[in-house]
């Protein structure tokens, strides 16, 4: 399961500093809801604006500018600013997936021919 991750120095970023706490949380979740549906960093409106004063909010991460204004593939939203700096891609997600349903695999298999051998010898 891929993590949105947030920066340890946020806190003192000019940034944040300048965005309301709302506009922090929705930040946040809308960095979740793209992470968990490998966006690489875009949020779409209707995701945002469903929030409470969520297009307020969103203004107000552009103005200060943790997001920028985006269209992808016809539908507007937001895209996180550098998000390929402190984020995997959805490429990089999947890879790590794949890796790891081989490693489970190959785990699995030397099992299977353990129990097997052992059996055969008993």
């Amino acid at each position: 399961m891929p993590w949105f991750k947030v920066d340890d120095q946020l806190h003192s970023h000019p940034k944040p500093r300048r965005a309301s706490l709302a506009a922090l949380g929705l930040w946040t979740l809308s960095g979740s809801y793209s992470m968990a549906y490998k966006l690489d960093g875009f949020v779409p409106a209707w995701y945002v604006h469903g929030h409470n004063q969520g297009k307020r909010h969103a203004e107000s991460l552009v103005r200060v500018g943790l997001w920028e204004k985006a269209v992808r593939k016809d539908e507007e939203g937001y895209l996180f600013h550098d998000w390929d700096d402190y984020q995997p891609s959805a490429d990089e997600i999947e890879a790590e997936r794949e890796a790891a349903r081989e490693r489970q695999r190959a785990f699995r298999k030397k099992r299977r021919e353990a129990r097997a051998n052992g059996a055969d010898n008993a």
